[in-house]
């Protein structure tokens, strides 16, 4: 099968998808976004999007707080966009954060959250839909807005206790908004998360057992098209090309498998080369090596599945000395789903008990290690760099997830569901 064929059956899965979805328009229910950014911001999470992706665009409101650049031509859109801004020099990343984190939280909250109360009254949703994550403080100040008399749906992707966080907001004010978040999820009608480890400490703070998990996955174009392609014909330019896709999270963990894979490269027979999507602008960073590294720029969803495509294995790194136990415990890291989409095996390393480690644990994606020793790293990359061709060795394994741990067609059902829609995929 050609890449032309690929590329018409993945366009036909959603074409049809979407089809289907705008002729169902009357069955959706109304929702509004509580977000940081905006639905064409360049940061918004590609996981929204894909959980939104086919959602009747009349049927979505959207509510945030922080600008940043946008879409040339963005992927979502919405059918009312609310702001109530959030100065950028006020947000606390780097430098004053205690002093940035109690200006924000006694003084900006409550004037964001009577804002969100009134838009609330104007739009009239029949869901509100709060993004509760670290360091959001759209969330935030939903969570202070207490929001009674509506459906509320929550979502808790990363938690406001992470080393990130409690850098930013300080340790007491973190674990203050944590607690919000978990009374928030008490109340609410319906919540979700990404991975079981967090819908235990969610069972364990609230009670609730009954949420949702979601993560990025494969759409039915995906899902055909690794089907009916072999990855031969996509690397055979003698390079070796290694992705990675999105934020460095766990620097330390990612610049030990740099240090390594920089040493086992040069072994190698063929040309070695690291890809770096997301437009994280990694190409100014002391360790970037144009000699064998490339760094992309943004792409749309579906483009960003094509070039990494291209790629033999797709890089994971998550908290190996467990830096972060309770960030790399809760999260997910959703970059797996966009390999997994591309048909392209994960290469990870990681802490045992993260969220990654397990999901590595109990399906067959890719290649993993925990180990803290160099040289067993070092071993490790030159074993899963010298597999003749990774794709085609896990595409069953591959699939086998894909229909049920990364559908995304199916948990968009589930989610869509709990809000109340009457649709069946």
């Amino acid at each position: 099968m050609n890449s032309k064929t690929e590329c018409r059956l993945a366009f036909a899965g959603v074409f049809l998808f979407l089809h289907f979805m705008k002729s169902n328009a009357d069955s959706f229910p109304k929702i509004l976004f509580v977000n940081d950014y905006s639905p064409d911001s360049e940061v918004l999470a590609d996981l929204i999007r894909q959980l939104l992706l086919g959602y009747p665009v009349e049927k979505i409101a959207w509510w945030h707080c922080r600008h940043t650049r946008v879409y040339a031509k963005p992927d979502l859109q919405a059918g009312s966009v609310d702001c109530f801004t959030l100065p950028a020099k006020l947000v606390p990343n780097k430098r004053w954060t205690a002093a940035k984190s109690l200006l924000l939280e006694n003084f900006w909250l409550p004037l964001a959250a009577r804002h969100l109360r009134r838009t609330i009254t104007r739009v009239k949703p029949d869901v509100v839909w709060i993004f509760g994550n670290s360091n959001c403080w759209a969330g935030f100040a939903a969570t202070a807005a207490n929001l009674p008399n509506v459906r509320l749906h929550v979502s808790l992707w990363d938690y406001p206790d992470s080393n990130a966080s409690k850098h930013a907001l300080g340790t007491t004010r973190a674990r203050r908004f944590l607690s919000r978040i978990f009374q928030f999820i008490k109340k609410a009608d319906t919540y979700d998360t990404l991975c079981r480890s967090s819908l235990e400490e969610i069972h364990l703070q609230t009670g609730r057992k009954d949420g949702l998990i979601v993560h990025s996955g494969f759409e039915p174009g995906h899902l055909e098209v690794l089907k009916n392609s072999s990855a031969g014909h996509m690397n055979d330019d003698g390079v070796l090309r290694l992705a990675y896709v999105g934020t460095v999270v766990y620097e330390n963990g990612f610049l030990e498998m740099l240090a390594a894979l920089e040493k086992v490269r040069a072994a190698q027979p063929r040309k070695v080369v690291l890809e770096f999507f997301g437009g994280r602008n990694y190409r100014s960073r002391s360790w970037f090596n144009p000699d064998w590294m490339i760094e992309h720029g943004l792409f749309t969803d579906q483009g960003l599945i094509d070039a990494v495509r291209r790629c033999s294995w797709g890089i994971v790194v998550a908290d190996p000395k467990c830096e972060d136990p309770r960030g790399s415990r809760f999260s997910f890291p959703n970059k797996i789903g966009t390999y997994l989409s591309a048909g392209v095996p994960v290469l990870g390393y990681s802490h045992p008990q993260s969220s990654f480690a397990q999901i590595m644990q109990e399906h067959h994606l890719g290649r993993f290690t925990s180990t803290t020793q160099r040289g067993e790293l070092e071993e490790f990359l030159a074993e899963s760099l010298r597999l003749p061709s990774p794709q085609d060795f896990f595409r069953d394994d591959i699939l086998r997830c894909a229909r049920t741990e990364f559908n995304a067609a199916e948990m968009r059902e589930r989610l869509w569901k709990t809000w109340g829609a009457a649709l069946s995929l």
